[in-house]
């Protein structure tokens, strides 16, 4: 994630709804800074987000819509703009995808009990990777002036996803690493781990992990919810 939402200062109350990690996705996130959530989203819920993204990629593609929300690039020796991500999801008239983001929604009381207490939702995007044209996501970390465990991203996945349609990658135990350190270099010295997952799953990752993403070689789209949870009272920099 790139862009977030203004802090907020107010208190924001916690769901009432709770929910419990096994000790295995939360030993993982500690120590590796990613864990999945298998199946956390499926049925009719997740059919309704893949209807929603389908008509927002429609709108850009087929009828033309631009807004500084929707961002894309023109390949070389092209000119047709290829989308690769919507931010404020939560703002473009989609109410499935506006539901995982508000307090009510199933991914509040799964962040609450990987950070460890009340959260609020800080950011919303849709990753789009477009079949055989979508462009690789260099390494990066997504913040690096939090403490390690303190905020994650939540990136529930619509599509299966592999290596050949670009899936997450990370540097394991990367979020743990001083703030100063290179993306390129983590990853030049590795371990490196591509995350392959199925519609429906739900992966997590501390924001400070070095992570990327390959360009789209397949036939198949890949499209993720991103969704960073940080704790309520937090005032981020």
């Amino acid at each position: 994630m790139t862009q977030h939402a203004p802090s907020q200062t107010k208190t924001i109350e916690a769901p009432t709804r709770s929910y419990q990690h096994d000790d295995g996705v939360l030993q993982a996130l500690r120590a590796d800074g990613y864990a999945v959530l298998p199946q956390k989203i499926k049925g009719s819920a997740l059919e309704a987000l893949r209807t929603e993204a389908d008509g927002l990629i429609g709108c850009f593609s087929q009828d033309g819509f631009r807004s500084d929300d929707y961002w894309h690039f023109t390949p070389a020796g092209t000119d047709a703009p290829v989308l690769y991500r919507i931010h404020n999801l939560e703002n473009q008239g989609s109410p499935a995808a506006a539901r995982l983001y508000s307090d009510e929604g199933p991914l509040h009381p799964m962040a609450a009990s990987l950070l460890g207490g009340p959260v609020r939702a800080t950011a919303c995007a849709m990753i789009v990777k477009l079949p055989g044209v979508a462009a690789p996501v260099p390494w990066h970390r997504d913040r690096t002036n939090v403490p390690p465990h303190t905020v994650c991203n939540l990136s529930v996945f619509l599509d299966d996803s592999d290596p050949a349609n670009g899936c997450l990658e990370f540097v394991p135990g990367s979020h743990l690493l001083p703030d100063g350190e290179d993306p390129d270099v983590l990853q030049a010295h590795g371990p490196v781990r591509a995350l392959s997952l199925a519609a429906g799953d739900v992966a997590v990752h501390d924001v400070r992990i070095a992570h990327a993403s390959r360009r789209n070689t397949s036939p198949r789209i890949r499209r993720s919810i991103v969704i960073e949870f940080a704790p309520a009272e937090l005032e981020l920099p």
